[in-house]
């Protein structure tokens, strides 16, 4: 049985997780954890992580 949540183009809130949330907020909250420890970042675009399935 095929996965329906596979197929990005009748799933539009993976797309927007993928997208959206995890850059944007991931940022957001690399800046907030860094500001409240005290600590630099380095390199911000550095931190990158691949949510796809690689099937």
């Amino acid at each position: 049985m095929k996965n329906p949540l596979a197929d990005t183009r009748s799933n539009p809130l993976k797309t927007m997780y993928e997208e959206l949330w995890v850059p944007i907020f991931g940022r957001v909250l690399l800046l907030f954890s860094s500001w409240i420890e005290g600590s630099k970042i380095k390199d911000i675009d550095k931190h990158t992580f691949n949510l796809r399935d690689k099937n």
